[in-house]
């Protein structure tokens, strides 16, 4: 198996069944899990109306997307993308290579990251100002992903105002992801994506590889 067979095996491996044991690639797992809980089909990423088990505003599904930046980030990068620092982190690394935002709102979505993901709240008081944000999160079929405020919180609750909140639209973001993905997988047929795991090939596959004796739905 090549390298860019293995990524695109990665991206791509939805549940294979054989001996009764179905095996998947966990950024396809994850995938699905986000898709279900953001009411999108599971199988394309596409909003369903039928989907009544998740929702597009969903707080659980949006820490799906953003895990899955965080997979790409660590494992991959475009060939002659963007020089990058090394202790960036890896979901700044993902949108960097593969999104059009800038470094403000890349920033934003990192804390947002952090506010949902280690505590499930609205808040991240990071190192730098430019990660200290308080969320107004929203569900919208029309609104940006991203409004930054004209003047960043301080991260001081007695200077918290709706004026310096930084609003994020979650359908919006699961669309940004969803776009990123297949833009992605776009640039693996064009031998445009490296492994950037130091095992290279050998880790993506033993690292994310599952299997499981029970149905995957």
């Amino acid at each position: 198996m090549t390298d860019n067979e293995a990524i695109k095996f990665h991206l791509t491996n939805f549940y294979n069944k054989s001996s009764g044991l179905t095996f998947f690639s966990g950024f396809c797992g994850a995938l699905k899990d986000a898709r279900k809980m953001t009411g999108r089909n599971i199988e394309t990423g596409s909003k369903d109306n039928t989907n009544t088990f998740g929702h597009l505003g969903s707080w659980l599904g949006t820490i799906g997307y953003l895990s899955l930046l965080d997979q790409i980030g660590g494992c991959f990068r475009k060939v002659n993308g963007p020089t990058i620092e090394a202790n960036k982190s890896n979901i700044i690394k993902a949108l960097k290579n593969f999104s059009n935002l800038n470094d403000n709102e890349i920033d934003a979505l990192y804390a947002l990251r952090n506010s949902f993901a280690h505590d499930y709240s609205l808040q991240n008081i990071g190192r730098r100002s430019s990660l200290t944000h308080h969320f107004i999160v929203d569900n919208s079929s029309t609104s940006p992903a991203i409004i930054l405020p004209r003047h960043n919180w301080d991260g001081s609750m007695n200077n918290l105002t709706a004026q310096n909140g930084t609003y994020i639209n979650l359908q919006a973001l699961g669309d940004i992801v969803e776009s990123l993905i297949s833009n992605i997988i776009e640039l693996v047929d064009k031998n445009e994506i490296e492994i950037i795991l130091t095992g290279g090939k050998d880790e993506l596959i033993a690292r994310y590889s599952f299997v499981t004796g029970k149905k995957v739905i």
